[in-house]
C-alpha cells in the first residue's frame, strides 16, 4: 500500500498556491527597501545602517504574542478580517512600550486541514495590520497538522523585532512620583477575555446579526472589533513619556504595575471615566465586581501614557489629532506596599 502525504492530511500545494497569490498580492502594498528578502526564502534579511546610524547603543527589541479564543468566536461568526490587525496589535503594542519602533513582523499559522480562502483572508489582515504599525511582515509559518487541529480551527501567533537605543528605554527607571497617567481608547474588548466573552454568548444564545442593544451594530461587528494599533501616533511622542502600558490580560490592575518603579503606586479616580457601554454590559451579564472587570478587561482603556505633568495637554492634543480619544485618569504617588499597585479610588 502506498500512503502520500496528502493522503494523511497534509496538502503542500495548497499552502504553496495561497502564498502565491499572496505574494502577488503583496506586489500592490507598500514596499520596505530594508527588507532585502521576505516571504519564500528560508529567513529574512532587514537592514539595519539606517535605522541605528544615529543611536549611540541600538537594543534590540523582540515579542511574541497571539489572539487568543477570539479567533475561535471569529470563526464561529465567519468574520476573520480583523484578526490579522489584532495579531499585529498584540505584538507591536507590547513592543512600543520599551520605547521601540518596530521593524519587522513573522506570524505563525496552524491549522488541522489548510483552507486557501482563510489562509489568504489572515495574511492579507496581517499585511495591513503591518502597515499601521509601520513595520515590514519578513515572513512566518504556515503549519498543517491533522489531528491536533480538528475542522476548520486554527491558532494565530505572531512575532515583532523593534530597535531603540538604551537612553530612551522607557519603563520603571523613567517613571517617578507626580507623573501623570493617560489613558488611551480601545475600539473595545481588543483581544483578551474572550474565554469568558464566549461562555456569555452561548448563555445568552447571541446571535452574530443581532443589534446590540446598546449599539448601532450587530453583535458579530462589536465583539469582533479589531484591536487599534497604537504606534503610528504614539512614535512622536516617546521622547515626551517616561513610560507605556498596553492593557492586555489581566486589564489595568495587572499591566499597569509592570512600568512603575519600587515605592510607588498607580492612583486611578473612577469618575475620571465610565466603562464604555459594551463593558457594561459585559459587567451586568456575568456578574463581574468592579476590581475583577479591570482585571479582565481593558474596560475602555487600551492604552496607559505615563509622563510629566507639563507634558499631558500636549500628550492630549497629540492623539486627539491622531483620532485617538484620551484623558487624564490619574497619576503615580509612592507606596509603602513591597511591590508596585495600583489603587482604584472611588
Amino acid at each position: 500500500m502506498t500512503l502520500t502525504y496528502k493522503q494523511s492530511g497534509v496538502d503542500i500545494h495548497t499552502a504553496e498556491n495561497a502564498l502565491n497569490e499572496f505574494s502577488g498580492f503583496l506586489k500592490s502594498r507598500p514596499n520596505d527597501p530594508r527588507l532585502l528578502n521576505g516571504i519564500g526564502f528560508f529567513a529574512s534579511c532587514f537592514a539595519l545602517k539606517d535605522s541605528i546610524s544615529k543611536l549611540a547603543d541600538p537594543l534590540l527589541v523582540t515579542c511574541c504574542d497571539g489572539v487568543g479564543t477570539k479567533s475561535k468566536l471569529a470563526l464561529d461568526w465567519g468574520f476573520l478580517l480583523g484578526l490579522g490587525q489584532d495579531l499585529v496589535a498584540m505584538n507591536a503594542n507590547d513592543l512600543i512600550c520599551t520605547g521601540a519602533t518596530p521593524l519587522v513582523f513573522l506570524d505563525y499559522y496552524a491549522c488541522g486541514s489548510l483552507q486557501k480562502s482563510q489562509l489568504l483572508t489572515l495574511l492579507k489582515s496581517i499585511q495591513e495590520g503591518c502597515e499601521l504599525a509601520e513595520c515590514s511582515l519578513a515572513g512566518g509559518e504556515t503549519a498543517e497538522m491533522p489531528g491536533l487541529y480538528q475542522g476548520e480551527d486554527f491558532d494565530l501567533g505572531g512575532f515583532s523585532v523593534g530597535i531603540v537605543d538604551r537612553s530612551q528605554l522607557l519603563g520603571a527607571e523613567k517613571v517617578k512620583e507626580g507623573h501623570v497617567l493617560i489613558g488611551i481608547e480601545s475600539s473595545g474588548i481588543h483581544s483578551n477575555g474572550y474565554s469568558l466573552v464566549r461562555q456569555l454568548i452561548a448563555a445568552r444564545d447571541l446571535q452574530p446579526f443581532e443589534k446590540a442593544p446598546f449599539d448601532q451594530r450587530n453583535w458579530r461587528e462589536v465583539l469582533l472589533a479589531p484591536t487599534h494599533i497604537y504606534v503610528k501616533a504614539l512614535k512622536p511622542l516617546l521622547p515626551s513619556l517616561s513610560g507605556l502600558a498596553h492593557i492586555t490580560g489581566e486589564g489595568l490592575f495587572g499591566n499597569l504595575p509592570r512600568i512603575l518603579p519600587t515605592g510607588t503606586k498607580g492612583i486611578i479616580h473612577s469618575k475620571s471615566w465610565h466603562f464604555p457601554d459594551l463593558f457594561s454590559w459585559l459587567q451586568r451579564e456575568s456578574g463581574l465586581s468592579t476590581h475583577d472587570m479591570l482585571t479582565t478587561f481593558n474596560c475602555g482603556v487600551g492604552m496607559i501614557a505615563v509622563c510629566e505633568p507639563k507634558q499631558a495637554k500636549h500628550i492630549i492634543s497629540h492623539l486627539a489629532q491622531s483620532g485617538f480619544k484620551s484623558w487624564d485618569i490619574g497619576k503615580v504617588t509612592c507606596s509603602d506596599q513591597p511591590e508596585p499597585i495600583v489603587e482604584w479610588i472611588e
